[in-house]
């Protein structure tokens, strides 16, 4: 894991009906490891995310602005991890990923954590609010011989204020490494698997499901096909 940080990264994403996952997992056992710890293979994952009143990280990944970002609190459960992350996407379409740990998982930002997030984006931390929790359910898979991992998220539960949905049937899977993933088995077995590369971002498509009246042209066609494998 260590070898594979990549805190500096191309990502490459995917969502998929669950029902495929099997298929998928035997053509990637002969070239991955799964990561385990303390006899956990399967990891709950919690976070609060940001944004501004005007929902302005919402609607630069709507928009598919370049240079955008994506802050969030993130609690790794098992272990009682803390951290505040800010994911920064540039314009070759890397993504560069910064954090720092926190002592709570809590909507409240600590001064430390507003600190933080000047010196890394150009938002204003007293403008933040919390806008969207998001829990899910992770296992990491590690490739044998080249420098990438990938993640499979299950489970996903969107929650706000107002209400809260749950999507038990999708997956969303992320492919992560430093150069072309020209190769990769991961890749290989998604298309293999008929599952097309695709924007998306637990985020985005979580406000946009939880908050109607958001600008969400773009996410139509995406919010279409997640209900369609959810009412399978």
């Amino acid at each position: 894991m260590d070898k594979v940080e990549l805190m500096n990264r191309k990502d490459t994403k995917y969502f998929f009906d669950r029902k495929k996952l099997i298929e998928i997992l035997d053509l990637l056992q002969h070239d991955y490891r799964v990561l385990e710890i303390g006899g956990h293979r399967i990891f709950n994952y919690r976070n609060i995310y940001f944004d501004t009143p005007e929902f302005e990280c919402y609607h630069m990944h709507h928009n598919k602005r370049v240079n955008r970002y994506k802050i969030r609190i993130r609690q790794y459960v098992e272990s009682n991890l803390n951290f505040l992350e800010i994911k920064f996407k540039i314009n070759t379409g890397r993504t560069i990923k910064s954090r720092i740990k926190i002592a709570e998982f809590s909507p409240i930002l600590s001064e430390e954590a507003k600190r933080f997030i000047s010196e890394k984006t150009n938002f204003d931390p007293e403008q933040l609010r919390p806008t969207l929790e998001n829990d899910f359910r992770r296992f990491t898979l590690v490739s044998n011989s080249m420098r990438e991992r990938a993640t499979i998220d299950t489970d996903l539960r969107f929650k706000t204020p107002n209400g809260q949905m749950q999507l038990s049937n999708v997956c969303i899977a992320e492919l992560k490494l430093d150069s072309s993933s020209s190769g990769s088995p991961f890749k290989l077995a998604m298309r293999d698997n008929f599952c097309p590369e695709a924007r998306i971002s637990k985020y985005s498509v979580g406000a946009a499901f939880m908050y109607s009246d958001l600008k969400q042209n773009n996410f139509k066609f995406k919010k279409l096909q997640i209900n369609r494998i959810e009412n399978v």
